[in-house]
């Protein structure tokens, strides 16, 4: 080889090294700056038509003022929801309401968004962290995806639960109380949630359980779908989703059940908030284009 077919070869060589040093130090400088700002990437292999959807669960005492009349007064408890789901909803304690974008004050401050760090409970006098009583997380679902939002933190040992559509109570162990949320692409900018309350149960084990691929094993628990009590709610990007237990609702409703936590903390109760956050347009839908309009022949 000659010098200058040489001297080619090792200025194509530094300048490789070059350039996949500077990608090398972009990608630790960006993944620095996320982690400082508190920022994560969109995780790898997301779907582009994925909806981006976020949850919040708040907790408060039963008779704290912020998860009553004054939030839900101001909330849509109707939707699209048939009077039936609503009468079957309110029947067994649980309620479900929506709202835009402008969020009414009390929702504000159950959110901690104008609320002070530190508050006190008008009814016992103690202090909360506001802070401390909220945790959130999102997700990104596809058309037709689901995910299991678990309502308790840890499986309650037994209790005694009578199901909606059945008239004798039950004996359940190891109980996790859980809502399904299927989301379904409506339009564009417009989403439907699903959601299903079911009861896990008893130990887990290996089951026959039926997938997306097909029928295969799976380790879990029995599962009991409240089908009685499926409801739905139609957001468009911006709108959240509320949902809890009814006041006055009995202790051993679905409601109850579900939303309090009276079997480690008695008399606090859960508010479950989920927003529609984004939606990627359809990009297999198009402009109309009107054709050109024809000269009117005149007689």
């Amino acid at each position: 080889m000659t010098r200058h077919g040489q001297t080619i070869t090792v200025f194509c060589l530094t300048t490789v090294l070059i350039l996949g040093s500077g990608c090398q130090l972009w990608r630790q400088k960006s993944t620095n700056l996320a982690d400082r700002v508190g920022l994560r990437m969109r995780p790898l292999g997301t779907p582009n038509d994925a909806m981006k959807l976020e949850f919040v669960f708040a907790e408060r005492s039963l008779n704290d003022p912020l998860i009553g009349s004054a939030l839900w007064d101001r909330l849509d408890v109707i939707g699209r929801r048939p009077a039936s789901v609503r009468t079957a909803l309110a029947l067994h304690g649980l309620r479900v309401g929506q709202v835009g974008g402008a969020l009414p004050p009390a929702l504000e401050e159950l959110l901690a968004l104008t609320a002070p760090n530190v508050a006190t409970d008008e009814s016992t006098g103690a202090s909360i962290d506001n802070k401390e009583k909220l945790r959130g997380w999102r997700l990104y679902l596809r058309d037709g995806g689901e995910t299991e939002v678990g309502l308790h933190d840890e499986p309650i040992e037994q209790i005694t639960f009578t199901p909606p559509d059945q008239d004798d109570a039950r004996e359940f162990t190891e109980v996790k109380f859980v809502l399904r949320i299927t989301a379904r692409r409506l339009a564009d900018g417009w989403a439907r949630l699903e959601c299903l309350p079911e009861v896990h149960h008893g130990p887990r084990r290996m089951r026959y359980t039926a997938t997306d691929s097909g029928w295969g094993f799976r380790t879990s628990q029995q599962i009991l779908p409240l089908y009685a009590l499926k409801f739905t709610v139609d957001l468009t990007v911006g709108e959240m989703a509320i949902m809890t237990s009814a006041p006055g609702a009995g202790k051993t409703s679905a409601g109850r059940m579900f939303f309090s936590r009276d079997a480690t903390h008695p008399g606090l109760q859960r508010v479950l908030v989920v927003r529609l956050a984004n939606m990627p347009l359809n990009s297999d839908l198009y402009t109309r284009i009107a054709d050109k309009p024809t000269s009117i022949q005149r007689p």
